[in-house]
């Protein structure tokens, strides 16, 4: 019998230690600010189409005019194809409406990006629900942090239509 407890208490000690990893590198409440947002006009920097996700970067105004450089990391290149992203997606110097929840502190980063085109209008990212279950917000009713108040801009309205996923065509 003791044997036997023994066995299960190693194999569940080993199963908590694989798992606990795998939870850990997705977690966002200690990383972003769901109290507060940004949503701005922004100037796109750098774009890079590569795993283990893709990443934008852009430049924007916070209130007092300084340029600041800000990014995100989203999905993996396969689910942002899923999600009608291309490697062609964003080209430096595009001019974009951007909404994001920022990172705490003063980390130049974000999540639950919402992009604009200014250029056409087609929208890309996600639908401004962040988070899982229970605890999601919807990112439009979150107030604007400090600092960024004055160069808000009002996001046409989201039909919730995106584009053709690249991998259907």
């Amino acid at each position: 019998m003791t044997r036997k407890l023994v066995g299960l208490f190693v194999m569940a000690l080993g199963f908590l230690t694989i798992c606990t990893p795998m939870f850990a590198h997705h977690g966002t409440s200690g990383v972003y600010d769901f109290t507060h947002r940004i949503t701005t006009k922004a100037t796109v920097k750098e774009y890079k189409w590569a795993n283990p996700h893709v990443q934008v970067y852009w430049t924007l105004k916070n209130d007092k005019g300084e340029e600041e450089t800000w990014g995100i990391e989203t999905v993996s290149p396969g689910n942002a194809l899923a999600n009608g992203w291309t490697k062609r997606s964003f080209k430096p110097g595009d001019q974009l409406l951007v909404s994001f929840v920022p990172a705490k502190g003063d980390r130049t980063f974000g999540t639950c990006t919402q992009f604009v085109f200014v250029a056409d209008g087609m929208r890309l990212g996600g639908n401004g629900r962040c988070g899982m279950g229970a605890e999601a917000v919807e990112m439009n009713t979150l107030p604007v942090k400090p600092g960024y108040t004055a160069v808000e801009v009002k996001m046409p309205k989201d039909d919730r239509t995106r584009p053709e996923s690249e991998q259907e065509k």
